[in-house]
């Protein structure tokens, strides 16, 4: 049996190691070549073949992906990888040495494996025939002992060992490389061919915006002579994924990024009325309508949702059709006497917004659907869209005719990316993606690792937010939780809660902050402090930078200064830190229930409790799952019942109260 060394020049050592010249997916797909070629060499999708045909001519090309190739030099037994790059840049370097490296004049490194069976007649190609064939088309009598079985059709055979020390690499450097890591694995999903629509769902942390942004980039070059566009219903999240996408290597010039509501102001330029006007209309309708109605046993919260979440949000253009309409995501029931109310509300609202000669957003919404549906050409080849389970029907139909325009058009190739997962939705209502005339069937994938959280923060996050999902597209959306625990190398320790005197939270998370920041060798943005209300984000940030902390906020316009990262849960969707701290939560604070008005609790159907309650938790569950390694959780009184379950399992509890320092109060 043959056995024959691989090795490689220094120069390739020190190329594909150098991670601030390479993005860490490119560093995957270098090391997956390498793994699969010293698996089976004959694995078609490797394209092993030899470069040029003079005598002397000694290169070979291996294919890492559609754009990136390795050279190999193979001289008298010797395999020895020399290069890796673009496709035209290595072909180019190739042409210009006429195909030949002097093997002899290199400083090779041991590439420490051994590739066993390597053909005979491969091991004779620098001296062969000069139109040798590549070795997939070898017959097995020139394999010198057994074969290596071969691949199944579509899978990407990787070595464990290698892909393990890739992460360990990119776990243990820079965060902003991490936040880019696709895994080897998830590369077969940003390069497929879709004949339409399609969606990748999945739990937290199992890299759907990772997979969007590699995908943006693959569709970019796919068509490099449309445009291409990544939407959110977030602007914050939209505007901080771009930047981190303009990081990515050579990122394609014909991506925009840009929220739904962006959107809408690029095709309607007439301004809605002040959010404040709105809402005082608002108001007034209720108090015309609603005073000795059944309508006063459900908040004015929950009956504002239903107008703009589930008629505007559906385009319901009558009371039959909100009467017949199936209202997804709503616990609370409504009778058809109950309806007719809401409509009569809706209407009532909408008049009333008419003689002030202002619009909600939602109204807007519709228009510019209409407006994009009946454009001549679709303004864009393909869309991502990102966290849609939080759009609302007409905002999906809009991202549908992006790519299509008039509703009777068939989605083009490639068009439309649906990225989302239930357990993550953080405001009311629902649809069906048919609803939409989006099929998926064949094109639906579901992410079923973890790749982010330490093991004990998702266990900690899932058993805080519990099984109960608002809303369901599918049936199988219930399953999104059990996902694999990804990979983690650290010792890890459970999230933690802490109880401590009160008014004393944020002096523990200055204590806290500066621990970890010195024990765990943290940089300010590796850190984040996540709370439920805009106020808590002000207040708290105010006293961190009267201890000396500094911090960036962050809003619906990205962060907003330097420091560690503070803003709501709202915000925190799509991001990820090393640490992620959560004060104020004690029962009082969190979770509010739509039911405490003035501090007293109206006797309000449970249905609709129940339904405010779940979207709290997804609230929390997604500020909990920002954390990979790092979680603590802190509170001035006992938490809620859904955190009081974890503690001692999933969360340490560290019970403080009468051991708070007075010396870490900031100094004026």
């Amino acid at each position: 049996m043959a056995s024959v060394a691989l090795s490689m020049t220094r120069s390739f050592s020190r190329q594909v190691g150098y991670t601030r010249r390479l993005t860490p997916q490119d560093q995957a797909r270098f090391l997956t070549a390498v793994s699969q070629f010293a698996q089976d060499p004959s694995t078609p999708g490797l394209n092993f073949e030899k470069l040029g045909g003079g005598h002397k001519s000694n290169l070979w090309s291996l294919r890492a992906s559609q754009e990136l190739r390795i050279l190999l030099a193979v001289d008298d037994g010797q395999f020895v990888f020399v290069n890796a790059g673009h496709h035209d840049v290595m072909y180019d370097w190739a042409k210009r040495r006429d195909h030949y490296v002097d093997l002899a004049s290199e400083d090779l490194a041991d590439l420490q494996v051994t590739v066993p069976d390597i053909p005979i007649s491969l091991k004779r190609a620098s001296a062969g025939a000069p139109h040798q064939s590549s070795l997939r088309d070898l017959s097995e009598q020139e394999l010198d002992g057994p074969s290596q079985p071969p691949s199944k059709a579509g899978s990407t055979p990787t070595d464990p060992l290698l892909i393990r020390e890739l992460i360990r690499r990119v776990v243990r450097g820079d965060f902003e490389e991490w936040q880019l890591f696709l895994h080897p694995d998830q590369e077969p999903l940003v390069s497929r061919h879709w004949s339409g629509a399609a969606r990748i769902h999945g739990a937290a942390g199992t890299g759907k915006t990772v997979i969007g942004l590699h995908r943006l980039a693959e569709l970019a070059r796919r068509y490099p002579d449309d445009k291409v566009l990544f939407t959110a219903n977030s602007r914050s999240l939209a505007e901080l994924l771009e930047t981190r996408f303009r990081n990515l290597p050579m990122a394609p010039s014909n991506v925009e990024f840009a929220n739904i509501d962006r959107i809408v102001y690029q095709y309607d330029s007439w301004t809605p009325a002040h959010f404040s006007l709105v809402d005082q209309t608002f108001e007034a309708a209720c108090k015309q309508l609603i005073a000795g109605s059944p309508l006063e046993r459900i908040s004015r919260d929950y009956l504002k949702e239903e107008i703009e979440r589930v008629i505007k949000g559906n385009d319901l253009q009558s009371l039959e059709d909100y009467l017949a309409v199936e209202r997804i995501g709503r616990k609370r029931s409504f009778s058809q006497n109950l309806r007719k109310l809401i409509w009569e509300l809706c209407e009532l609202w909408a008049g009333m917004l008419s003689e002030r000669n202002a619009v909600t957003f939602a109204d807007k919404r519709i228009r510019v659907r209409d407006a994009v549906q009946g454009l001549a050409q679709a303004p864009y080849r393909c869309v991502v869209v990102d966290e849609a389970q939080d759009v609302t029907l007409v905002e999906l139909q809009l991202v549908r005719a992006l790519v299509a325009g008039d509703p009777k058009n068939p989605v083009p190739k490639d068009g439309v990316l649906i990225l989302d997962d239930p357990a993550q939705r953080i405001y009311a209502g629902g649809y069906r993606l048919g609803w939409a005339g989006l099929d998926i069937a064949g094109r639906a994938q579901v992410l079923k690792r973890n790749y982010r959280n330490a093991p004990a923060v998702y266990r900690a996050a899932r058993r805080v937010r519990g099984n109960e999902m608002v809303a369901l597209d599918h049936e199988d959306d219930k399953y999104l939780l059990d996902a694999e625990l990804g990979f983690h190398e650290r010792k890890e320790e459970k999230p933690n809660f802490a109880i401590v005197d009160g008014n004393c939270e944020i002096t523990y998370l200055c204590e806290k902050i500066r621990e970890f920041s010195t024990a765990e060798e943290l940089s300010a943005d590796e850190i984040a402090v996540f709370l439920k209300h805009n106020r808590q984000v002000g207040d708290t940030i105010r006293f961190l930078q009267s201890a000396g902390i500094s911090c960036a906020q962050l809003t619906r316009d990205g962060f907003r200064g330097d420091g560690i990262r503070v803003g709501t849960y709202d915000r925190a969707r799509g991001l990820e830190f090393r640490a992620v701290f959560l004060p104020r939560l004690g029962v009082t604070q969190f979770p509010e229930s739509s039911s405490d008005t003035d501090g007293e609790r109206k006797k309000l159907d449970p249905d609709q409790d129940s339904e405010s309650r779940q979207l709290e938790l997804d609230r929390l569950y997604v500020a909990m799952t920002r954390a990979r390694e790092i979680l603590f959780l802190i509170a001035d009184e006992e938490p809620c019942e859904e955190i009081r379950q974890a503690l001692g399992e999933e969360i340490i509890l560290r019970d403080l109260r009468g051991q708070s320092k007075a010396d870490l109060l900031p100094t004026q």
